[in-house]
């Protein structure tokens, strides 16, 4: 059975999933999940849909609750003010998303309560109260881009499901259904794919921006030529690189190599954010190296020459 036919992509993470959800249908369970992967790669998008195919025992489709861990201060807030009024005896499906962020003392208490063995059942005390976990009405997911924050004994007690980049092809299949009053030049959408930074948010960025420039044309057809257009009045580079990576490499070119400390003082972003927002993605195109100082590729001064 085909539980995500609307979802692009990701071969591996469907298998897994529909797994979990053919042996949830005969035993009412399934394994606490974390949805793990960079910025953009669907994971909420598919917790979504794991969810809307689990059903309660009278088979009606079992309610989503979504949380964002940031929100949640302490235990006294979450059992509260969410656990007995949203969860406490429902059959419910909650996704716990940015759980790297969980308040400390409650991760605490998930290591008690998510260390369940084979059991359905778990009761956890606090605060002279006692709060019953039934694994049979409650699915628990987590999902988070930094997977390294996550208590290690918490992310032990979790069923990884892991997600990789998108590939040109089905990256092309998303702008595509997420244009469907869009007709395209032969070819078009294929170029499209080569500036899209390789996620599905970034896919359906692209696609939105299409639809925009069709609909002050008045016109639904979208040729390369539109596309180039486009490209100018926004700003889209090749390798779906942004503004800031091409100053990195315009910088690198003309200096042929630099401190972290260096890029910093140049673009003016801090040494954090340049190793989690750029760095990396600089390097999984082989556009930089990094041996000590950041030094700018072969490859990397010919993207710079069409820059």
């Amino acid at each position: 059975m085909n539980y995500f036919p609307d979802l692009v992509g990701q071969v591996a993470v469907k298998k897994k999933l529909s797994f979990y959800l053919d042996a949830f249908h005969k035993t009412s369970q399934a394994p606490f999940l974390l949805m793990a992967g960079a910025k953009g790669l669907g994971k909420t998008e598919f917790a979504k849909a794991f969810a809307k195919n689990l059903y309660n025992q009278d088979g009606e489709k079992r309610a989503f609750i979504e949380l964002n861990c940031s929100t949640i201060k302490n235990n006294e807030q979450f059992f509260e003010q969410i656990f007995l009024p949203l969860i406490a005896d429902n059959e419910v499906t909650i996704l716990f998303d940015e759980c790297h962020a969980l308040p400390t003392d409650l991760t605490m208490a998930f290591l008690t309560i998510f260390n369940a063995e084979a059991n359905s059942r778990k009761n956890f005390e606090w605060n002279g109260m006692n709060f019953e976990f039934n694994f049979m009405q409650q699915t628990f997911i987590f999902a988070t881009t930094e997977t390294d924050k996550i208590f290690p004994p918490l992310k032990d007690r979790l069923t990884n499901i892991d997600f990789e980049p998108y590939d040109e092809e089905e990256l092309s299949e998303i702008v595509e259904l997420c244009s469907p009053d869009v007709d395209f030049e032969e070819g078009c959408i294929q170029e499209v794919a080569t500036t899209i930074r390789g996620n599905a948010r970034s896919a359906v960025k692209r696609a939105k921006e299409i639809a925009l420039y069709c609909g002050a044309n008045e016109s639904n057809q979208f040729s390369l030529d539109n596309f180039r257009d486009l490209q100018d009045k926004v700003g889209i580079l090749p390798f779906g690189l942004s503004h800031i990576e091409k100053q990195i490499l315009k910088f690198l070119k003309q200096v042929n190599e630099s401190t972290l400390t260096g890029i910093s003082a140049k673009v003016g972003l801090s040494k954090t954010a340049l190793q989690r927002d750029h760095e990396l993605y600089l390097l999984n195109k082989n556009l930089i190296e990094i041996d000590g100082k950041r030094k700018i590729t072969r490859f990397g001064r010919k993207v710079c020459e069409v820059l």
